[in-house]
């Protein structure tokens, strides 16, 4: 079956969009490729279409169970063998999939890179030819530069190879660094890279500078009462305190934390996905790589730490091409909880980057000029001014 038929049978999508078919055919001709394509443009379609083409295993890297989880279950429901290993499985149970990998059962293997130091698996994997190794949300990648090591051991675990498959970062934010550390760090083979414009032209951005959060907050819901939203905070307490208030306040809402149980976690993020609750008030634990289409806002409550981050959280908004709005609450005194948090990084190289990129944050807040050409800027695109689309171009009419 061709990548087409592929495309129609199990997505439902009668063609590609570019650069799709063209990441496909590099990917099945043996190309080491990088791809950069915005939030929601159908990262997943590229590389599932590719596993299905290809004769052998793929194994998608993923940084968050929540993420591998989602896009197992929707590929089961398309009838396409897939599964995930992680730390929240018993070893009975991982000792299951291990001899379904030996028996060829399954055509897509979602990990953490943390499996990839697993002896087991690394063990089970080289008894097994693979033909794709995919990087799916390839930014997170610098996470191992300050908290999450096991993130630079991918380079190691694929020369570990018997033999070495085609390698796939994808991602919807990436500078000019961040594109140079992914290969490095991956030891990509003269890859191709494929980018298009990142900018979402369906998205308003706007920043609100205020000592009262909550109360803009309230005032703001108000705007959306029926719709669903997204509310990011830096720490788990916020997130609990917020989802206390509102929902005495009668508001439809629920929570998502990293410090959750895996069951919890599981019945809160269902509850949204499935529009039982509209509002999820979450830490950035929560959205990376969940496809809900009808997200109409996105509001951080709390200052991000990185443009990446920002831009991140507010492309989970109206992923169906509908207006949608994404807002950041800035605030001075939540760039000192950041520094704090900086400030226990290890590594002074990666402190001052870190410290960069909190900066970048700031003159996002504080910009005069069209917020949609100045996030193309910084990721070294070039967009029009949006008109009306911020709001200072929205001001400046």
């Amino acid at each position: 079956m061709n990548k087409e038929k592929l495309l129609k049978e199990y997505f439902g999508f009668n063609e590609f969009r570019y650069p799709q078919d063209q990441i496909i055919d590099s990917v099945v001709q043996g190309e080491d490729v990088i791809s950069l394509l915005p939030t929601g443009y159908g990262k997943s379609i590229v590389f599932q279409v590719s596993a299905l083409l290809l004769k052998h295993l793929t194994i998608i890297i993923t940084p968050l169970i929540a993420l591998m989880e989602d896009q197992v279950m929707h590929l089961k429901k398309k009838g396409i063998s897939a599964v995930a290993i992680h730390s929240n499985l018993s070893l009975l149970e991982q000792d299951i999939i291990y001899k379904g990998i030996l028996k060829q059962k399954y055509k897509m293997i979602y990990i953490a890179p943390e499996r990839l130091q697993n002896l087991k698996f690394i063990k089970v994997i080289k008894e097994h030819p693979v033909s794709l190794l995919v990087v799916d949300e390839a930014h997170t990648i610098l996470w191992g530069e300050s908290f999450r090591s096991s993130f630079l051991h991918i380079k190691k675990a694929l020369n570990s190879f018997t033999i070495r498959p085609v390698v796939l970062a994808l991602t919807a934010t990436a500078t000019s660094n961040t594109i140079a550390k992914i290969v490095n760090y991956l030891g990509l083979n003269q890859p191709k890279l494929f980018r298009i414009p990142m900018d979402r032209k369906n998205l308003y951005f706007s920043v609100i500078c205020t000592k009262d959060k909550f109360f803009y907050l309230i005032n703001y819901l108000k705007k959306f009462r029926d719709q669903k939203g997204i509310l990011y905070c830096l720490t788990r307490r916020t997130v609990e305190t917020l989802w206390h208030v509102l929902k005495t306040k009668g508001y439809s809402v629920t929570f998502y934390h990293g410090g959750m149980d895996v069951k919890q976690k599981n019945i809160n993020q269902q509850l949204f996905t499935e529009g039982l609750c509209n509002l999820m008030i979450c830490t950035n634990a929560f959205g990376m790589g969940i496809d809900i289409p009808d997200i109409r806002f996105v509001l951080q409550y709390d200052t991000p730490q990185s443009i990446e981050d920002l831009v991140q959280q507010i492309g989970r908004a109206s992923r169906d091409g509908v207006y949608g709005e994404g807002v950041l609450l800035f605030s001075f005194s939540d760039l000192r909880q950041s520094e704090y948090f900086i400030q226990t990084i290890q590594q002074k190289q990666v402190r001052k980057q870190e410290i960069k990129k909190l900066e970048a944050v700031v003159d996002y807040a504080l910009t005069t000029k069209c917020r949609h050409s100045w996030i193309s800027k910084y990721f070294g695109q070039t967009v029009n001014p949006c008109n009306c689309m911020c709001d200072n171009c929205k001001k400046s009419r």
